[in-house]
């Protein structure tokens, strides 16, 4: 049971990050076309499973840098997936891999910057938490 549970709360931060990113996506403007139920299932499938590869970073077995070596090549194959089941990848074209690379860079380093900003955020609440109780 506690597999489960855990599988669920590294699927479920993958949804929130991987849709709190396709909301900025949509709030400025790189998606031209409207959003379908097919694009919003794609994308939160693809963040739930890039909330699965963090389980990398909870291991000791591989280094912090291995994990995200891992983590940062798996989440762009999955997003490429998903850019394929939405019909939104050119494949022959440089300036669009060039651009797709930029923009997936820019994205990784938000996702990050969202989990540290939870981590801190969850971190400063077991703190005050752990001082009220000393007190």
């Amino acid at each position: 049971m506690r597999i489960f549970k855990t599988t669920l709360k590294f699927f479920l931060e993958g949804v929130e990050i991987g849709s709190a990113i396709y909301l900025i996506v949509l709030l400025i403007g790189l998606q031209s076309s409207a959003p379908t139920s097919k694009n919003i299932a794609s994308v939160m499938i693809m963040g739930g499973l890039t909330g699965l590869c963090s389980w990398l970073f909870t291991t000791e077995r591989i280094s912090f840098l291995t994990a995200f070596v891992i983590h940062f090549f798996i989440t762009f194959g999955l997003v490429t997936i998903m850019m394929v089941v939405n019909g939104w990848l050119i494949w022959n074209s440089l300036t669009f891999w060039t651009e797709l690379i930029i923009l997936y860079l820019i994205i990784y380093v938000i996702a990050w910057t969202l989990v540290r900003i939870g981590g801190y955020t969850k971190l400063k609440r077991i703190n005050a938490m752990l001082k009220k109780r000393n007190q």
